[in-house]
């Protein structure tokens, strides 16, 4: 069943509630995993209804971007996670232990989860719930037939410029902007909001757009670490350290062939699901209620 936009927003807001309260004094990587996912939902329906011209966040619920801050630590932090992963990984890969990179690491993650739980009690929940009330009483009265068609304008002007992007020949400068995009369009889309997803369902599961996603997830991953790896470098260049720096150059360029790999293995993919994408909005089996 097709919901409306306000009863999404109460679905995000109890998932965000729910992952705070786990993520909060944790160094669990999951739970400020899931934090952050449950705010990205919560800030692409924002887009969502900013570009619509719905309600207008910025000035209307001003402490409702107080998000913003708390993703950001939470990213560093997990972002560190994951790049302690890798090292694990090229370690064993290229057989090579680099305790200097792993001691940086080390360094980082302490400092970037002090400025995570430092941010933490910035959140006054009683306010921004009040904010989240008042939101959603105001979005609760779009019509279906308005709401199915901003959902249309949304997502076609996402496909649109994905699509566009296929056809240049370093499609490859866009994979950041395209990894948002599509998942802008399954966090709304994909949970039956509107009537949109009926055009959908049948020729493009979300399971197909979460198997990119998953894909350009691991080439992010990647390409967030080389640029670790390449600032390292520099940090290091002028010290005396000649093992570092061989280290350095010998992991920096199993990275790069991997994030080549990646880069390969996805244009396939991505020209897939966009090209049934744009086919599927060009098509006229969309009955806006």
């Amino acid at each position: 069943m097709a919901k409306s936009v306000d009863k999404l927003f109460e679905k995000y807001l109890s998932k965000f509630e729910k992952e705070l309260f786990r993520a909060v004094n944790t160094k669990d990587e999951e739970a400020i995993h899931d934090l952050r996912v449950s705010i990205k939902k919560i800030r692409a329906l924002f887009l969502f209804l900013e570009e619509s011209g719905f309600v207008h966040i910025k000035s209307d619920y001003p402490y409702l971007k107080k998000l913003k801050k708390l993703f950001k630590k939470a990213g560093k932090l997990r972002e560190i996670h994951i790049h302690k992963n890798l090292y694990h990984h090229y370690h064993k890969q290229t057989g090579k232990d680099f305790p200097q990179l792993k001691e940086h690491l080390d360094r980082l993650e302490e400092e970037s989860h002090q400025a995570y739980h430092e941010a933490m009690p910035g959140i006054k929940l009683r306010k921004f719930y009040h904010q989240a009330d008042d939101l959603q009483a105001a979005i609760k009265g779009i019509s279906r037939s308005t709401l199915n068609k901003k959902l249309f304008t949304f997502i076609q002007s996402r496909v649109e410029t994905c699509y566009g992007f296929m056809l240049e020949p370093h499609y490859e400068q866009h994979l950041h902007q395209i990894r948002k995009y599509l998942k802008h369009i399954r966090f709304i889309i994909g949970q039956q909001v509107g009537d949109l997803h009926e055009l959908f369902q049948d020729e493009l599961t979300f399971d197909d757009t979460k198997k990119v996603e998953d894909i350009l997830g691991e080439w992010h991953d990647r390409d967030e670490f080389r640029k670790l790896l390449e600032e390292y470098s520099q940090i290091t260049k002028d010290k005396e350290d000649e093992p570092a720096r061989e280290l350095s150059g010998e992991y920096l360029s199993q990275v790069r062939q991997d994030i080549q790999a990646d880069i390969t293995e996805l244009r396939p993919e991505l020209v897939h699901v966009f090209s049934l994408m744009k086919n599927l909005l060009a098509s006229d089996r969309l009955q806006m209620k």
